[in-house]
């Protein structure tokens, strides 16, 4: 129906990771990533998907807009999380699109209801899919012809919320399908009209989630309580959205994605619901613009799979992502018996960082969590928000090499390579009087969160370990006291330097950082909050690169005279 009317209806990120709070006790969760697997075979948009056995069936949907001979698909492809594999399947019999949110799952068979078979008409067909057999069933049609239905299982029975009849008038209409008899009942109707949500279920109540009445999304939340047929209309999101991506988790429901009408840019705003207090909350952003995806969870783990990033004409994405835990507590880039030490001291607490299990964490580090480390035993890890990360390991050469992001940095002046005098192997020295190291520009603080974190011993009141050429000094000794400090801060009125009171000039080794989450700063020495406060008016734009070793003009008393090594740079809130 999007290509009936008018309506018809790059930012992009590999990977991002943040640390998202939780609704009920707004607590942190621990370093969650979002990757990227295997791209999907086909490119698609408005698909609909479903999870049997551990696997991903991903059905239907509508190709790039603007393709030759453009039409709704038919095109089944199961994809195994496990093996980060996609295999093709037998092809729905009715190809089908504008259907995210409608296919259901009972005793491990596929139900796909309703959408539209542009170029033909509306649907009101239900195919049954056996993925045992790969094979396919036509079952008694749905009552009201509809597309953009919102689809649900309780009790065995599937529900089919709202959808559009034909045009772009959102349906009240709520009708049940019983898979064992075959038969259709009309229930309740929905309070408010909406197509293009999603229907989800947590403890024996269906959730009809966003959508739109219209053209135009709003935010509505309405409850259905089968028990006694009645609706009730619940705390609206704070963000209206539709065709977005919709999970259920430890009884919450996260909602991403998603847009506010197909003239404009898909969103990235996470937002979850918990029905226990009725409350919801913004959350850390998805590093990718995406709408009319669909989304699916297994073992704990969410996957957004296909969908567009760009307002008409719509391209069919392939890309698919996953969301799991960040299992390197200590960072060194494998997953063993350091990551072990750390997650036994923490055994029995509530440390964010080791509670991974199950994704929203239980709020005790105990054997699933061991459980869920041991599944990586021995795996490379993988952060790709570390945008920079200089070891400071050479033995000579005049450059610093970057391991992550290929910001190499440039030797000035004659810093001295100490290969076994580091704290993490080398280290550099520097002679405080004009030895420091220039990069390219590794980022720009007004483009959203980051952190940095550097080990270092000596220097002096004054001092600058880390700064942005044009910019600001990240971090630094105060003139006075010597304690840390940077000079990075908000754009808004009365904003000013932020110092802790901790010393990191007494010529100890200190693992020191700054991290930006776009409306706070958090300094840390040796991995514990050292200072803390709020800003506004977000960071102050800056191109330049860095100077590691003295301030952004060079000035003397600036230059860094001591040791610096494994210098880390994320684009990302990295909590130690």
């Amino acid at each position: 129906m999007k290509r009936a009317s008018s309506y018809r209806t790059t930012v992009f990120w590999w990977v991002v990771a943040g640390s998202i709070l939780l609704a009920s006790g707004g607590s942190a969760w621990a370093d969650f990533v979002w990757t990227q697997k295997a791209d999907m075979p086909t490119g698609r948009w408005t698909q609909t998907s479903a999870v049997v056995n551990d696997k991903i069936y991903v059905i239907g949907g509508y190709p790039s807009e603007g393709t030759p001979g453009e039409a709704a698909l038919s095109v089944v492809e199961e994809y195994d999380p496990a093996a980060n594999a996609w295999t093709r399947k037998a092809d729905m019999p009715t190809a089908r699109c504008d259907f995210n949110a409608s296919s259901a799952v009972v005793d491990g068979k596929i139900y796909v209801i309703g959408g539209t078979t542009y170029p033909g008409p509306v649907s009101s067909a239900v195919e049954e899919y056996d993925p045992a057999t790969d094979t396919w069933t036509r079952k008694t049609d749905m009552p009201t012809p509809r597309w953009s239905v919102g689809t649900c299982v309780l009790d065995g029975k599937i529900y089919a919320i709202g959808g559009y009849p034909g045009g772009w008038t959102g349906l009240r209409t709520v009708e049940m399908y019983d898979p064992v008899t075959g038969t259709w009942a009309r229930k309740a109707d929905m309070p408010l009209g909406v197509g293009m949500l999603s229907a989800r279920v947590v403890r024996g109540k269906i959730y009809a989630i966003g959508g739109r009445p219209g053209v135009h999304s709003e935010p509505w939340m309405q409850e259905y309580d089968p028990a006694t047929d009645t609706w009730t209309r619940k705390a609206d999101m704070p963000i209206d959205t539709s065709q977005m991506g919709a999970v259920v988790l430890g009884d919450k429901i996260v909602v991403f994605g998603g847009w506010e009408w197909s003239m404009n840019y898909p969103y990235t705003t996470v937002q979850m619901y918990d029905p226990e207090v009725g409350i919801w909350t913004k959350e850390a952003d998805v590093p990718f613009l995406r709408a009319a995806l669909t989304a699916e969870v297994v073992n704990d783990r969410i996957y957004a799979i296909g969908g567009t990033d760009t307002p008409h004409p719509c391209p069919a994405l392939s890309t698919v992502f996953e969301f799991g835990p960040l299992l390197d507590f200590d960072g060194d880039w494998v997953v063993g018996i350091e990551d072990l030490v750390i997650l036994i001291d923490s055994w029995g607490t509530d440390d964010l960082r080791c509670d991974i299990a199950p994704l929203l964490g239980d709020g005790r580090v105990d054997v699933l969590d061991l459980e869920a480390l041991m599944s990586s035993w021995g795996q490379t890890v993988d952060d790709p928000t570390l945008i920079a990360h200089y070891r400071l390991d050479e033995a000579e050469s005049h450059i610093a090499a970057d391991s992550a992001g290929g910001y190499d940095g440039t030797l000035s002046g004659e810093p001295l390579w100490q290969p076994e005098g580091g704290q993490v192997g080398g280290a550099l020295r520097f002679d405080g009087l004009d030895d420091y190291v220039a990069t390219p520009r590794v980022l720009n603080p007004a483009d959203g969160p980051f952190s940095v974190f550097a080990w270092v011993k000596g220097g002096g009141p004054g001092q600058v370990i880390l700064s942005q050429e044009g910019g600001a000094t990240w971090l630094c000794a105060d003139p006075v006291t010597g304690c840390l400090m940077t000079e990075l801060k908000g754009t808004g009125r009365d904003m000013r330097t932020l110092c802790s009171e901790t010393v990191v000039t007494d010529g100890d080794w200190h693992r020191i950082g700054l991290v930006w989450d776009g409306d706070s700063r958090t300094l840390y020495v040796d991995d514990a909050v050292a200072a803390q406060d709020t800003q506004s008016g977000g960071a102050a734009a800056c191109s330049g690169g860095l100077h590691l070793g003295c301030g952004s003009d060079q000035a003397p008393g600036t230059f860094f005279a001591g040791l610096i090594d494994d210098v880390r740079i994320y684009s990302r809130a990295v909590k130690p």
